[in-house]
């Protein structure tokens, strides 16, 4: 063995020697590692598999569940024209009864729509509708010779023609959990151009697309859903008692319209706990509905505080939802649908028994602002009556009051004068009655004394009333009053007051 220690001590010819050795060993350790030949074969076959997975990869970061279903399809059919060996590609996508709802087909990177009519005849005669109808795929690797085994007519490839022109061709299903929800359809110009790792490649993408489908409508689906129930909050809290009931019922018929897909909705209310439900016209709508129908319906389902679905005439069915308050239905609300048959499962039941209780809620609301405004009105025209009549009273009070030969003068508990007829105002005092309201007792009699020296005499009491005199030294002569109180006890509420009695003494 060669000393790496003692290497200076080797001639020159004993160095080539050992190198020599050691391009031996090396190109013997090559030949045991690798077998002799190019590796150009595997070294394709790795590549490729790394690319497609790396496509495979890249599709699944870019499918994003905000991607609409359209824009994700022609994104996939041009990532697959653009990186993988086709020269067309072509996305079918089908509704529950297996008829086209979208197809658009890419060639050479450049996308065009196919029309439903062209969609139809690939899914009844070409390779795709064979893969929808036995739900798996199908490779042709020679069109001209196996559309004829197969008992097809390809009409959708590159070159446009009704006649099965060459090439190769893999249609694949695109399916979501249990149901096909549409065709892949992948063309080259060359005959057997597909191998089972391409079918795989093939497979893998469309169950990729079918995920990123169902997830993108998925999404659709759920933003509709939060659009209908801000809708229908909106619908809730916007209402208010300025509102009349036939705003709320132009707004439901826009809701059943907008939010449930509905031809119409209108709107019964029960005028009393056990009326009729009486339709109620929208403002500004013009509606062609069979009312009279659809009052029927929404009858029934008053009366079983139920759900009630009606075929109204052959071309329309009604559904009838209850509108419940405080456990009384206080009317109700028809959807009108096109045909006889109505599928359940398209309408969401939890958003439609959402949009009865606002409405009823709405509706009760507004009935029971109705009672309290006709209750105020009533009110109001009762407080008017009573003061008239109660003014009519102070009239006649106040003639009777005054047309008393005798001066009346009523005290309240603070000795205030409260009230005096004319002849104690005029005849006695000599002021106007503004002057004495408001008076005191003893400011009165100040009064009395300034127009003349006037003298108290206290009498006995008779008859439980005290009785005293008043005399006045007047010029032209003297004058003396008579003078009885009554004591007034307090009563509902009021305080005690005193009335007197003032007779002039002849």
């Amino acid at each position: 063995m060669l000393d790496a220690d003692n290497l200076a001590a080797l001639t020159v010819a004993e160095l080539v020697a050992h190198v020599r050795e050691l391009r031996q060993a090396n190109a013997q350790l090559r030949r045991q590692l690798r077998p002799i030949g190019p590796p150009l074969a595997a070294q394709a076959l790795t590549e490729e598999l790394i690319r497609q997975t790396a496509l495979l990869t890249r599709l699944g970061i870019e499918f994003r569940e905000d991607i609409e279903p359209t824009a994700l399809v022609q994104q996939v059919l041009q990532s697959i024209t653009v990186h993988l060996p086709a020269d067309e590609a072509t996305i079918i996508l089908v509704g529950p009864d297996q008829t086209p709802q979208h197809a658009l087909t890419v060639s050479l990177g450049a996308p065009r729509l196919l029309p439903n009519e062209r969609a139809a005849e690939l899914l009844a005669h070409g390779s795709a509708g064979w893969a929808l109808r036995h739900g798996s795929s199908v490779i042709l690797l020679d069109l001209a010779n196996e559309t004829q085994r197969f008992q097809l007519r390809e009409t959708g490839t590159a070159t446009g023609s009704v006649e099965p022109s060459s090439g190769s061709l893999i249609a694949t299903p695109i399916r979501q959990s249990v149901a096909t929800i549409g065709v892949l359809t992948v063309y080259r110009l060359v005959t057997h151009a597909f191998g089972s790792h391409e079918l795989m490649l093939i497979e893998s993408i469309a169950a990729q697309i079918g995920i990123a489908i169902g997830a993108a409508r998925f999404h659709q689906q759920h933003r509709l859903r939060q659009q209908h129930m801000l809708t229908l909050i909106n619908f809730g809290q916007m209402a208010g008692s300025a509102q009349t009931a036939s705003d709320v019922a132009g707004q439901c018929h826009q809701i059943a319209r907008d939010v449930f897909a509905a031809r119409w909705g209108l709107l019964f209310l029960r005028s009393t706990s056990q009326g009729q439900p009486e339709w109620i016209a929208p403002t500004n709508i013009s509606l062609e509905a069979p009312v009279a129908a659809a009052g029927g319906a929404v009858k029934l389902t008053v009366e079983s505080q139920s759900v009630v679905t009606m075929a109204l005439t052959d071309e329309q069915t009604c559904i009838a939802i209850p509108l419940m308050h405080d456990g009384h239905a206080i009317g109700g609300l028809a959807l009108g649908y096109s045909g006889t048959q109505l599928n359940p499962s398209t309408i969401d039941w939890n958003l439609l028994d959402l949009f009865a209780r606002q409405t009823a809620t709405i509706c009760a609301t507004l009935q029971l602002v109705a009672r309290l405004r006709e209750q105020t009105q009533l009110l109001e025209e009762l407080v008017t009556e009573r003061t008239n009549q109660l003014q009519r009273s102070r009239d006649l009070l106040r003639i009777v009051f005054d047309s008393l030969p005798e001066g009346i003068a009523l005290f309240d508990e603070t000795e205030r004068l409260v009230a005096i007829n004319t002849v104690f105002a005029n005849q006695i005092v000599g002021r106007h009655p503004r002057e004495l309201v408001g008076k005191t007792y003893a400011q009165l009699l100040r009064i009395l004394e300034r127009a003349a020296p006037t003298a108290i005499e206290f009498l006995a009491q008779r008859q439980e009333h005290q009785h005293l005199r008043i005399r006045q030294a007047l010029p032209e002569g003297e004058r003396s009053y008579l003078i009885e109180r009554l004591e007034i006890p307090p009563s509902h509420g009021q305080p005690a007051s005193r009335l007197e009695l003032w007779r002039r003494e002849v």
